[in-house]
């Protein structure tokens, strides 16, 4: 998937991350070296030719949400603070809508919003693979950062990185001796997540028998294509939501029930299915589900998109429907 430039000024609303942004962070003592007990993650005083630990901070009384801090004053000066948080259940939106929470942070400390360039990224353990999203801009003038969000199983793991160092090549491998230093992985090894999915319907769904057998088959193709496409490596860090061929799938399975029994609807029902009907036949779909979900998605490296033209049949024809409507959940549990 090419790389998509992104600008975040909008605010951001709804979402049910376990977000790490309290009011009040309190500062935690430590001697030399600082051990986060609920994962074993050990922070080191000194790390990699010169980023000294500096702060530690909890925002919670249980000091399960840490945020740890490493600062370089040497050429080139730069610094990065490594967030290790709860993440709640494993369901399927959890980690985009975690990674537009924390974007939305980081553009609520700029004037004109944040020019970013954003990616997916995956984090190769020796046992799980997590996923997680990337985005690299410029937090002032000559000065490089990024932030990363990776989904761990029960928990989340984000790495806020700047710099001054402008060589790209070594910006990398400073990033990636922090996830290796660090290793993301182990966090999902923890506590295991089961592997059978669970589906919760929401309210919306009972509106008609149709749409409750339209959302029950988009539910189940999704569980379908994840058991199907996905190694048990990358299953163990969460439900993947975030794929796009995924959603594709979902998205037309949710209209072939209604194709194959016609049953009475209601109007939402009807007019729901007719805007997911004309966006199929007209080949946007994948264009609207990249949109309605703020371009955080895994696309496949030969998938090709028509936003020229996509923008022009949006123009005359005016989709109202969104594809983030709540019909259904989808979560792999927590192990007891």
């Amino acid at each position: 998937m090419k790389p998509i430039t992104i600008t975040l000024t909008i605010i951001l609303i709804g979402l049910t991350c376990q977000s790490q942004e309290l009011a009040n962070p309190k500062k935690i003592r430590f001697k030399d070296n600082y051990e986060h007990k609920y994962t074993n993650t050990e922070f080191p005083e000194i790390f990699l030719d010169g980023f000294e630990l500096t702060e530690v901070h909890a925002f919670d009384k249980k000091k399960k949400n840490i945020a740890i801090s490493y600062k370089k004053d040497t050429e080139p000066v730069g610094e990065f603070t490594i967030y290790i948080y709860p993440a709640g259940e494993a369901t399927e939106n959890r980690l985009r809508n975690e990674y537009l929470s924390s974007m939305q942070s980081a553009a609520n400390f700029t004037e004109k919003g944040l020019g970013a360039t954003q990616y997916p990224v995956k984090y190769n353990g020796n046992k799980i693979v997590c996923n997680g999203f990337k985005a690299d801009f410029k937090s002032k003038k000559d000065v490089n950062s990024s932030l990363s969000v990776y989904e761990c199983g029960t928990w989340f793991f984000k790495l806020r990185f700047t710099t001054e160092e402008n060589d790209s090549m070594q910006i990398a491998k400073i990033e990636n001796s922090i996830l290796e230093k660090f290793d993301p992985s182990l966090l999902a090894e923890q506590k295991k997540l089961n592997k059978k999915a669970n589906v919760y319907f929401s309210k919306t769904a009972f509106r008609d028998s149709i749409l409750l057998g339209a959302a029950m088959g988009s539910a189940y193709k999704k569980i379908e294509w994840v058991m199907e496409q996905i190694p048990e490596k990358e299953k163990a860090s969460g439900f993947p939501g975030h794929y796009l061929e995924m959603q594709i799938a979902s998205f037309k399975e949710f209209i072939a029930f209604d194709k194959k029994y016609n049953y009475k609807k209601s109007e939402f029902t009807q007019n729901y299915l007719n805007e997911l009907n004309v966006l199929i036949e007209s080949d946007f779909l994948d264009e609207y589900i990249m949109e309605q979900f703020s371009m955080v998605m895994i696309v496949p490296e030969e998938h090709e998109f028509n936003f020229d033209n996509y923008e022009k049949w949006k123009t005359k024809n005016n989709p109202t429907i969104n594809l983030n409507q709540i019909f259904y959940v989808i979560e792999f549990g927590q192990k007891e």
